[in-house]
């Protein structure tokens, strides 16, 4: 027995060129449009962190700066002598902080009577520390540091920059202390924030264009 088939069925069989290339297309407008919403969130999860990342190196650079002035004592009231010895520096709470500090609790018993320890601190808005104090036998001893590097990530290259924009005091009670200082810190990245993607020139085959399509954003 023999069959005979239909040519309208064998025409029917598969899918045209013109149906493939269609499909094929808007299968690369969803892949892109997909790599592109991938993109902005990875991007978003980026600039989030670089920004938690600057704001707890502020909060440990302004911690640190606290500490130290939390216990500042007014210059008018140590002995001359005492000054002297650490430098004879002036205290200032406007532009930079330079201020005398005592340290301990300064409880003992009358046979042995703790002593309280003095030093003289200053800061300057580059986070520039330096701690003169004394050693046992009277002699000065200077420590010199920078806060906003000691809170600076090691291991992360593109980490964002910290900066003390400003000190200021504000007020004055009647002995001409101040009645309380600000210190005033910014965040701020650089570099372009990119992953790898795809381009296309678009219809027109011409970089450059309002047709471009790509799967990044550029950012400063």
């Amino acid at each position: 027995m023999k069959t005979q088939r239909k040519g309208k069925a064998d025409r029917r069989a598969g899918f045209s060129m013109i149906e493939v290339l269609v499909a094929s297309t808007i299968l690369v407008v969803i892949v892109m449009m997909l790599s592109m919403l991938f993109q902005q969130t990875s991007l978003a999860w980026r600039t989030g962190v670089k920004r938690a990342s600057g704001y707890m190196q502020i909060r440990s650079a302004l911690g640190a700066i606290q500490r130290d002035a939390s216990a500042a004592v007014d210059a008018r009231t140590l002995p001359a002598e005492i000054k002297t010895k650490l430098g004879g520096g002036a205290q200032e709470f406007d532009g930079s902080l330079r201020f005398y500090t005592l340290t301990g609790t300064g409880k003992g018993t009358p046979a042995d009577p703790a002593m309280r320890a003095a030093k003289y601190i200053t800061y300057n808005t580059s986070g520039a520390r330096s701690e003169t104090s004394l050693t046992a036998d009277g002699a000065q001893r200077q420590k010199n540091s920078n806060v906003l590097e000691f809170v600076k990530p090691t291991n992360n290259k593109n980490s964002p920059t910290v900066t003390i924009s400003e000190i200021k005091k504000f007020g004055t009670d009647p002995s001409g202390w101040p009645l309380y200082v600000t210190v005033r810190a910014q965040v701020t990245t650089s570099g372009n924030a990119l992953d790898i993607g795809a381009a296309s020139a678009g219809p027109d085959k011409t970089w450059g264009t309002a047709d471009d399509i790509k799967t990044w954003v550029d950012t400063n």
